[in-house]
């Protein structure tokens, strides 16, 4: 054994347990490095799928809501703009009013011809569930045609509507009907919903539109 030459020699234990160590130390470095960027990507992911279904709901709102009307030149009757708010604290737990199904598109005569009655409503969840589902309903005007029901979402945490008059006074709940707001519509609405993700994450989205008041003329 003395006559080993000392470049030859082995690992000692003492090395071995060190190398270990330090193989066992980078090796959860790596993971946790691993871990944590897979649990932000996943933690991306639920957030964009939220902001992207949260930005679908606010765009079809305020298409629908840009189409919005009183009246109608092919019927001698009028119909309401009407946004109820309940709650505390409050929400707009209904958003009614005549306007264009499709939303968009086609000249004056075919957008006549698509009007309907549309309704926005939430609806909670569960009473131990601050959550709410968030309907469309859609109703073909002067038609024998039921209401078609569309659920929009069912992780809705808010929805309100803020209305601006012409004069540029702000309103939580519009009603055509009423002397205050006698046959006229909101000059600006203004649109916040607040979704929640897969893991319990509040995502805020608003938007705000003017009503094509004079598109009939």
């Amino acid at each position: 054994m003395d006559d080993v030459p000392i470049g030859s020699r082995g690992f000692t234990l003492i090395e071995l347990l060190l190398a270990v160590g330090l193989s066992a130390l980078m090796v959860g470095v790596v993971m946790g490095t691993y871990v944590a960027i897979r649990r932000g990507v996943a933690e991306s992911l639920v957030r964009h799928e939220a902001v992207v279904e949260g930005s679908g709901l606010l765009h079809q709102v305020m298409l629908d809501l840009e189409s919005a009307y009183l009246g109608n030149p092919a019927f001698p009757e009028r119909f309401a703009f009407e946004g109820k708010v309940t709650g505390t604290p409050w929400r707009t737990t209904r958003l009614a009013f005549a306007g264009t199904r499709a939303g968009e598109g086609g000249d004056a005569s075919e957008r006549i011809a698509d009007l309907g009655l549309i309704t926005y409503r939430l609806k909670p969840v569960s009473k131990e569930m601050e959550t709410f589902f968030l309907y469309r309903d859609v109703a073909p005007l002067g038609g024998q045609l039921p209401a078609r029901e569309e659920l929009l979402s069912d992780r809705v945490a808010s929805f309100r509507a803020v209305f601006l008059d012409e004069n540029h006074r702000l309103s939580r709940r519009w009603d055509s009907r009423a002397r205050q707001w006698r046959d006229r519509l909101p000059t600006l609405i203004r649109i916040e919903i607040v979704i929640l993700d897969q893991r319990g994450g509040r995502h805020a989205l608003e938007g705000q539109v003017h009503p094509m008041q004079d598109w009939m003329r």
